[in-house]
């Protein structure tokens, strides 16, 4: 838990940094098939040094070799760059392997959020399992998102498919809004599913105040890339934004899964 905090703490007040790198630039391919190229850890000790210099006190959260000979990617969590090894010279883009079409940058990224995820811990989710699970989403969920209503209403159906729907609290309207405080109650409550339903039916949910994760998840959240809700994660951090029907999106996911496990 240390861990996570740490991370999305340091996120946020990295955003500065995030914030000029957001101009656009367009993704780089390349078309070979080769394995991340050889690199003295003297280049990484390089450019660990200039980066501490251009973002003091921010540290990354990895620095790897890339195929591209003198590339370095750069993690800060799930935001991903791409360095020279004296950092005079930054991309931010995507890297793809033309030859199978992988988006490397992306598989990088969904690997982060992931983590993240699964750092939160189930405890601190609302989680409606299925009897015969196959498969596990994270929702990041806002009470009064008519689309978050809709998908909860289906909730049987995706159960029923083999779907277990793990919610996380992420109020569009920020901390102490409305929203924030009707998911405050329901994961304040003793039967937090119960609570859940009734707050998507439109019930007024109360209960005593507690130590929640709601704001944690929040900002969790804007560190995963949701920018609206619903927005479902996969078990490996492929993120899907907005409400997919249940037999809709079991069929994405036999069709995702099962290719990979045959390949």
């Amino acid at each position: 838990m240390t861990k996570i905090l740490t991370m999305v703490s340091y996120s946020i007040r990295a955003k500065w940094f995030i914030l000029l790198c957001l101009f656009g630039l367009s993704g780089l391919s390349y078309a070979n098939s080769h394995d991340k190229v050889d690199s003295s850890d003297k280049d990484i000790e390089i450019l660990t040094k200039s980066l501490s210099t251009i973002m003091p006190g921010i540290d990354p959260s990895s620095i790897e070799t890339t195929p591209i000979e003198g590339l370095f990617e750069v993690s800060f969590g799930p935001r991903i760059f791409y360095f020279n090894k004296d950092a005079t010279l930054m991309f931010k883009g995507d890297l793809i392997k033309l030859q199978t079409k992988e988006n490397l940058t992306e598989i990088k990224r969904s690997q982060s959020r992931a983590k993240l995820i699964e750092a939160m811990g189930e405890d601190n989710m609302v989680v409606f399992k299925a009897p015969q699970e196959k498969y596990k989403i994270t929702v990041f969920t806002d009470i009064d998102c008519p689309y978050c209503t809709k998908m909860h209403k289906e909730m049987p159906a995706y159960n029923t498919a083999g779907i277990s729907v793990r919610y996380m609290a992420y109020p569009r309207a920020g901390v102490g809004s409305s929203s924030y405080l009707k998911a405050v109650n329901v994961w304040c409550s003793k039967d937090k599913n119960k609570a859940m339903t009734d707050a998507k039916n439109g019930l007024n949910v109360t209960s005593p105040s507690c130590e929640n994760p709601v704001e944690r998840q929040f900002e969790l959240g804007q560190v995963v890339g949701v920018t609206g809700t619903p927005a479902i994660f996969l078990h490996d951090g492929k993120l899907i934004p907005g409400y997919v029907p249940a037999l809709r999106l079991k069929e994405m996911l036999d069709s995702t899964y099962t290719k990979k496990s045959t390949n």
